[in-house]
């Protein structure tokens, strides 16, 4: 089970990290990775982020292997709700693809809730 992300509706931080391992738990080295987000409602309905790319950063490879992390962009945190998030990594163009996470971890979560203003 991957513990879920809580953000505050609206606000753009805690960025969501990613750390892809192998079997073994070592890090998978991501460089050269096209690597896609898509955040849709628990509950179904319309995908709040659908195969986006932008806003995907790298940690460095050498040092810290298969970290990644999404930076919000206006308008992600904007639905107060339970979403369910998953990336897919893809490398060269033969599509070696896989998705994190997989089906045995369970859903990855980001639950937004109600902050005190409207912004």
């Amino acid at each position: 089970m991957i513990k879920p992300l809580y953000i505050t509706q609206h606000d753009l931080r805690p960025y969501y990290p990613v750390r892809v391992k192998d079997h073994e738990g070592n890090g998978v080295d991501l460089t050269g990775y096209t690597i896609r987000c898509t955040m849709v409602p628990a509950a179904g309905g319309t995908a709040k982020i659908n195969r986006r790319t932008a806003g995907i950063t790298l940690g460095n490879q050498s040092t810290s292997p298969g970290l990644c992390h999404l930076k919000w962009q206006a308008g992600d945190t904007d639905t107060i709700g339970t979403f369910n998030i998953e990336f897919e990594f893809t490398l060269g163009a033969d599509s070696d693809k896989f998705t994190y996470p997989s089906p045995e971890h369970g859903p990855a979560q980001v639950i937004v809730g109600a902050g005190l203003d409207d912004e």
